[in-house]
């Protein structure tokens, strides 16, 4: 998938599209480096692989606080918010990436998580 010449990238990011719908699957991925490729995809891939890569960052990300801490290391929210501004991306896609973006800045840890907003806030 690292390699965009090969015109192998569509089709391998469908297949790890599948493999990540397995707890299984999400962490061979992540162990195998799958982050940082996803991230470029997002960044410099065609409108196909950025649609793919974002739903498939969304997978990894799904209910697991240290993948996204991983994701958004890895810079994926600068060009997750091109995308969601992109006038030429499509509405659905704009929709994915604002949900991730929106997952990504959610605090990690699960005692922010469980006090209001506004204690959070105020400290």
């Amino acid at each position: 998938m690292a390699d965009p010449e090969s015109g192998m990238v569509d089709k391998a990011a469908y297949v790890l599209h599948s493999l990540l719908g397995s707890g299984d699957g999400r962490a061979a991925a992540v162990e195998e480096g799958g982050i940082p490729v996803l991230v470029e995809m997002v960044e410099v891939g065609t409108s196909r692989q950025k649609e793919i890569a974002t739903l498939c960052l969304l997978q990894i990300c799904e209910d697991n606080a240290v993948y996204r801490t991983m994701v958004a290391r890895e810079g994926a929210i600068p060009p997750l918010v091109a995308l969601s501004q992109s006038s030429s991306a499509r509405t659905k896609l704009k929709t994915k990436a604002e949900s991730l973006v929106e997952m990504l800045r959610q605090p990690r840890s699960p005692s922010l998580r469980a006090r209001p907003a506004a204690v959070v806030a105020a400290e």
